[in-house]
C-alpha cells in the first residue's frame, strides 16, 4: 500500500511540474463586414473584429493591403496634408473661433489607420486625394498576435472607396405646417419630407431646384472652415425674419440646433449664418446621438405666416377650416412651422440652406 501511494505521490509531483498553456488564439477571428464602404474625405471607423474568445490583451497590425489585381500598394499608406479635428467642437467650452481652432491640426496622415489594441479601422479625410478612376478596392492583411501566439489574415477585409459626398442625408428632415386646432393642439396640415440619401428627392434639394428644401453651395471660400446661411421662407419664398424663427421647446429647454454648431452667428433680416473653421456641420448633438445627432430643430412664431387656403384647396380640395382657431382681428388662421433638418456637410465653403413652409403665406 505504501509502495503504491508513494508511486501516486511521485505521479503528482512530475504533473505538477508540468507548465500549463498560458492563454487561447482562436483559429477563427474574423471581421464583423466582409466590405467596408468608405465614403472618400470623410473621417470614418470599421466595427471591432471578433476576436472568438481569445485571450487579451491582442496586438493588430496592417501587413500588406493589395490592389484589385492582388498588387501591393501604399496608396492608402501614403501620407496627405489634411484639415483634422482632435476633438469634436463643443459649444459649451468652444465659445469662441480661437478655442474652436485649438482643437484642429493641419497635418500629414494616411488615409487608413488600425487601432493596436481593438483592431478598429479608422479612414481619414486623406481618402480624398486617391484618385477616382482606379484603387477603388483594396484587400487589407492583418496579423494579430497576443501571449499565445499570433494569426496572419490574408485578405481579412475588403475596403471599397465610394464617391466623395459634400452633403449626407443621415436622418428624415421634414418642412411642415401645423395648424392650431380651437382645442390648443396641433394639426399637420402638409409636410415635405426628405428620408435620406436614397430619397429621390434628393438630387433637386442639391440643385436647388426642390419645392420646399435646398442645400447648394454658393462658394469656395472659406477654403478650410465653413460657412452656413439659412433661411426660412413662406410657400411664395418671402423669407422670414430669423426673429420669427425660433428653437423647439422641451420641457424646461429647447432641442438641438444649429446654433449649437456655431463659432459666430450673424443675424440679418432674411437669414442666419453659422460658422466652423473647418466640417463638418454640423457636429454637436445637445440630445440625440449617431445619426440622430444630425437632428436639429426650430419651429416658428404663431405671427409669423398664416395658411394660404387658397394655394391649398386648389391642389386639395375643398377644407374644413372651422376646427382651427383664428385671430380675431384679422381671421387669418393660427399656424407655425415645425423645422427639422437632418444633413451632414463635409465640404467646406458657403452654403445656402433654404426650407420655403409649405402652403404658407407670409404676414407683414
Amino acid at each position: 500500500m505504501k509502495r503504491i501511494l508513494y508511486f501516486i505521490f511521485i505521479a503528482v509531483s512530475v504533473a505538477s511540474c508540468t507548465q500549463p498553456e498560458v492563454g487561447y488564439i482562436s483559429d477563427n477571428i474574423h471581421a464583423l463586414e466582409d466590405t467596408i464602404f468608405v465614403p472618400r474625405g470623410v473621417f470614418m471607423t470599421s466595427a471591432a473584429p471578433a476576436a472568438e474568445g481569445s485571450t487579451y490583451p491582442l496586438h493588430w497590425e496592417i501587413t500588406d493591403i493589395k490592389d484589385e489585381d492582388g498588387n501591393s500598394t501604399d496608396a492608402l499608406f501614403e501620407p496627405k496634408e489634411i484639415l483634422i479635428w482632435k476633438e469634436a467642437f463643443n459649444p459649451f467650452t468652444d465659445t469662441t473661433l480661437a478655442l474652436a481652432e485649438a482643437k484642429l491640426e493641419l497635418a500629414n496622415k494616411p488615409s487608413i489607420l488600425i487601432n493596436e489594441v481593438s483592431g478598429e479601422m479608422a479612414f481619414t479625410q486623406a481618402t480624398k486625394h486617391i484618385e477616382n478612376t482606379s484603387n477603388e478596392v483594396f484587400s487589407v492583411d492583418v496579423n494579430v498576435s497576443n501571449v499565445r501566439g499570433e494569426r496572419q489574415l490574408d485578405d481579412f477585409v475588403i475596403v471599397k472607396l465610394e464617391k466623395f459626398q459634400p452633403v449626407e442625408f443621415p436622418v428624415e428632415m421634414r418642412s411642415r405646417i401645423n395648424l392650431v386646432k380651437n382645442d390648443g393642439g396641433l394639426n399637420a396640415l402638409y409636410t415635405s419630407s426628405i428620408s435620406n440619401g436614397f430619397d429621390a428627392g434628393v438630387p433637386s434639394v442639391l440643385d436647388g431646384t426642390h419645392p420646399y428644401i435646398t442645400v447648394v453651395k454658393v462658394s469656395e471660400e472659406p477654403k478650410l472652415g465653413i460657412k452656413v446661411n439659412m433661411t426660412i421662407a413662406d410657400s411664395q419664398d418671402q423669407p422670414l425674419s430669423p426673429s420669427k424663427v425660433v428653437f423647439y421647446p422641451s420641457g424646461a429647454t429647447f432641442l438641438q440646433n444649429f446654433h449649437d454648431n456655431s463659432t459666430e452667428t450673424i443675424v440679418s433680416e432674411t437669414s442666419t449664418t453659422f460658422s466652423l473653421p473647418a466640417p463638418p456641420f454640423p457636429q454637436f448633438g445637445r440630445s440625440y446621438s449617431g445619426n440622430s445627432s444630425y437632428l436639429m430643430y426650430y419651429i416658428t412664431t404663431r405671427d409669423a405666416f398664416t395658411v394660404d387656403k387658397e394655394a391649398y384647396e386648389a391642389d386639395k380640395g375643398a377644407h374644413d377650416w372651422t376646427q382651427y382657431q383664428t385671430n380675431e382681428a384679422t381671421g387669418n388662421i393660427l399656424c407655425q412651422a415645425y423645422i427639422r433638418w437632418g444633413i451632414k456637410i463635409n465640404d467646406s465653403g458657403t452654403w445656402d440652406i433654404k426650407m420655403k413652409i409649405p402652403y404658407s403665406k407670409k404676414l407683414d
